[in-house]
Order: C-alpha cells, then structure tokens, then sequence
C-alpha cells in the first residue's frame, strides 16, 4: 500500500460505529474428545457470527422461530458429519480457568478421518 492510500485510510477509533446486538440467549457446544474416557465438555459460544445470526433470525422468523432457526444453523449444518469442525477457546483474565468458545471454523470434510497416535509410544 502507498503512504497516499495509507494516509486516505479512514481512523478506526473515530468511525460512527453501530452498537452490538444484545443476544438473550445463552448460545452453548456441548462436546467429548475421541477419547473414550473423556467426559463431555460444555463452553458458551461467543462467537460474533452467532450474535449475528440470533439477530437475523429473529428478523425474519419472530421470536417462536428464532431457536429453532439458530439450532439448525449452529448445530445441524454446522456440526454435521460431512463437517470438520474447529473451536477457538479463550478465557478471560478475571477468571483464567473458566474457558469459552470464541469462533467456530468449519470446513467440508475432504480428508480420510485419522486418528493421531500417542507422540510418546504408549
């Protein structure tokens, strides 16, 4: 980028910005390792996409519709089998062991399925 199209870049900090959407409801993934002996994990979801999609559905389908919508979006075409799915976690630094999912990447599955063998022999 040239310093003149550098300097024609509009100031993050003084833009009007539109403020968040409050979301109502308490968006959550419940989930377990591969390992047989894990036991199932369960974070809020506090991805913006979501907020973003609460928003939408809630427009376009009411408040009877808007869980249903959310729940076919979020979980039954997202977290579908032919989908490989990534969570981002995080935490904050108030409470530093208490974890939450931030974004949620999910792509087509196009690869074998493989299950990682211990690094260590065992």
């Amino acid at each position: 980028m040239s310093k003149a199209a550098s300097a024609d870049q509009l100031d993050l900090f003084a833009q009007e910005l539109d403020p968040l959407e409050w979301v109502p409801l308490d968006l959550r993934h419940s989930f377990r390792w591969a390992d047989n002996g894990c036991p199932t994990h369960d974070m809020g979801l506090k991805d913006w996409e979501a907020g973003q999609s609460y928003g939408k559905f809630l427009r376009k389908y009411g408040e009877r519709r808007v869980r249903d919508a959310l729940r076919e979006r979020w979980y039954d075409r997202m977290c579908a089998p032919n989908r490989a799915v990534h969570f981002s976690v995080g935490s904050i630094a108030v409470h530093p062991r208490m974890f939450m999912l931030l974004a949620v990447v999910r792509r087509e599955r196009k690869v074998v399925e493989y299950v990682q063998d211990s690094l260590f022999g065992e």
